[in-house]
């Protein structure tokens, strides 16, 4: 299949990316043409059912809301980072959930989840909290949350990352 040259929105036009200041960093600096953000700063699995978020061409509306609006075929999730400061088996417990209220609102959609990006080499070695060896430990719990047939886990720190396993 040969896109280059090729308007390219159709690839995402059903697409809706869920996620933190990170999916905001994505809309606003490499927006995908054709895809929905459901993105807040600061937005966690304890909040994301009752936060509204502003939506392009939707307004202020709620994740449960939108997903009863309107039809995804493919859904990207990045979260967990502002929840690495919780119980990390309750963070699980509602990243679970998260999947299962989607899939229930959704059942046709594809569930892409995301691993949360490591930070640098200062953070992490400074953060009692947020480092890469609890990012890394989270992430390999929310790995196992995909089932390879309509959940798909995607981790992108090896492009990302320094050769240490921080970010570069």
């Amino acid at each position: 299949l040969h896109l280059e040259g090729r308007n390219k929105t159709w690839l995402f036009r059903d697409a809706l990316f869920i996620g933190d200041s990170r999916t905001v960093g994505l809309k606003m600096y490499a927006p995908i043409e054709g895809a929905t953000y459901f993105a807040s700063v600061g937005l966690d699995v304890y909040e994301i059912e009752d936060t509204e978020v502003e939506v392009d061409e939707v307004g202020l509306i709620t994740l449960t809301d939108l997903l009863k609006k309107n039809k995804y075929g493919k859904i990207y999730i990045m979260l967990g980072i502002n929840e690495l400061g919780f119980d990390y088996d309750t963070n699980l417990v509602k990243y679970k959930k998260l999947i299962d209220s989607i899939r229930k609102l959704q059942p046709e959609t594809i569930i892409f989840i995301e691993a949360n990006l490591r930070v640098g080499p200062d953070k992490s070695n400074n953060d009692a909290t947020i480092n890469n060896a609890n990012i890394d430990r989270f992430n390999e719990a929310i790995s196992k949350f995909a089932n390879n047939i309509d959940s798909v886990y995607i981790d992108v720190n090896p492009i990302f990352d320094d050769g240490y396993g921080n970010l570069n």
